[in-house]
């Protein structure tokens, strides 16, 4: 038996199917939550994804300084499948929570000094929903790239401003792929796009090159201004399977397969980096075995909240396993995306990596190292420096070096999520770096 379709639905199936609905490229929500001196806005961006679309979820932030000619800051997390929320209620954003209500991050948030935007991304991660799944960062670039694009477009009086692309954690692959992405674009840039302004990158606590930081997990763990964490016959282990575990990643960095970049990590993890556990300290804090809290998870999952910022009404998750998998499928973590930001700072575009001192996982040392290695004309302007005291306000609150483009912060007494446990230093930095100031 055919469905019978009543006479009032039959029409307006026949007018869906001749026109169908099409979300916009960019929806738009005005929140006041926590910041409400200030213009906000908050929704989706509708970004190609394979043969269907993602909804990227943003929300921004106006700066409380001077938002015709402060920078537009990007922020994104890392995981990879980890949301900016993050980013914005215990980092560097505006927002603070108990769980219950929300408070102005009177602190340390960025916005005091630049225009930032929020965005999560790939596609699954945070509120962001729908669209074909993603597998790596170099798949994840494009789809970006038309986020930024959109969000330009839709909102016109930022395409001047100076851009930053920051992030944290595994924004150290997503951050200097991602402005490469960018940078290339603005060189061949495509009808009907507009110019990004790219004029600096940051890389908080990041992975950027396994290759060089693996060789500091050992050191951190067991030789670090916080003192041994492990067993010396852990330490030995450590330093035992490191060669093995470099032999594997330069395979994969060779071959670029697949299987042998997913067989490095694996390695890697199992029989160097995660040895650590046995301490029975945060992979993100060695001083303590606790992370910071997540009240901002319980916070975003009321429906009033969802609905005040334009949310697709979900249950939110700081990260999403799934994301992650993906990515592990094609062995992402091991690929190194230091070229990307040598090619940046040889192309103009200035470059600050920062780590808080008390984080293993990303730790300091290896975010040193791997910047002294990068090979690009200016370098020896950088890595022939040494380290220097830091001061904020007459108090050594960490260490720098500084040149040919790049500049290195190390934060005393910090975990992986720096602007969390340092928000006045952390917001220090972050304004001396817009300003161009030698630390």
């Amino acid at each position: 038996m055919r469905m019978q379709v009543p006479f009032p639905q039959f029409w307006f199936y026949l007018l869906l199917a001749v026109f169908p609905v099409v979300k916009p490229q960019v929806t738009s929500h005005k929140p006041t939550l926590c910041d409400p001196t200030v213009q906000q806005y908050s929704g989706y961006i509708t970004v190609p994804s394979g043969s269907s679309v993602s909804y990227y979820f943003y929300w921004f932030y106006e700066s409380r300084n001077d938002p015709a000619n402060d920078p537009l800051t990007v922020w994104l997390n890392g995981g990879p499948g980890c949301s900016s929320m993050l980013g914005l209620w215990n980092e560097v954003g505006p927002c603070r929570t108990d769980g219950s209500t929300a408070t102005y991050n009177e602190r340390g948030s960025w916005n005091k000094v630049s225009n930032i935007l929020f965005i999560d991304q790939p596609t699954n991660t945070g509120f962001s929903y729908a669209g074909q799944d993603q597998y790596s960062t170099t798949g994840s670039g494009a789809p970006f790239y038309q986020a930024i694009q959109r969000f330009l477009k839709y909102y016109p009086k930022y395409q001047k401003n100076p851009f930053r692309l920051f992030g944290e954690s595994y924004a150290g692959h997503y951050v200097p792929y991602f402005a490469y992405y960018i940078f290339y674009q603005n060189k061949n840039l495509p009808s009907g796009n507009v110019p990004v302004n790219l004029v600096s990158i940051g890389i908080g606590n990041g992975i950027t090159d396994y290759l060089q930081q693996i060789q500091y997990m050992e050191p951190m763990a067991c030789n670090s201004s916080y003192g041994s964490v492990l067993s010396a016959a852990d330490c030995k282990k450590m330093r035992d399977n490191t060669p093995t575990c470099l032999s594997m990643i330069s395979k994969c960095r060779s071959t670029g397969a697949n299987a042998d970049c997913v067989s490095a990590t694996s390695w890697c993890m199992t029989n160097v980096q995660m040895i650590y556990k046995n301490s029975k300290r945060s992979i993100y804090d060695i001083r303590t075995s606790s992370d910071p809290p997540e009240n901002y998870v319980t916070y975003l999952n009321k429906p009033e909240v969802q609905k005040a910022i334009g949310a697709t009404p979900m249950t939110f998750q700081a990260c999403s396993s799934g994301v992650n998998s993906r990515f592990s499928q094609t062995g992402d973590f091991s690929r190194n995306f230091a070229p990307s930001v040598a090619y940046l700072l040889n192309n103009g575009v200035k470059a600050l990596i920062y780590a808080g001192d008390a984080d293993y996982y990303c730790n300091w040392m290896s975010n040193l190292a791997w910047t002294d290695q990068l090979n690009y004309p200016l370098s020896n302007n950088y890595s022939s420096r040494p380290l220097l005291p830091w001061n904020v306000d007459g108090k050594e609150v960490g260490q720098f070096k500084q040149g040919g483009n790049l500049t290195f912060v190390r934060i005393y007494a910090a975990g992986h999520d720096s602007a969390y446990f340092q928000p006045e230093v952390s917001l220090s930095m972050f304004n001396t770096t817009i300003h161009d100031l030698a630390f």
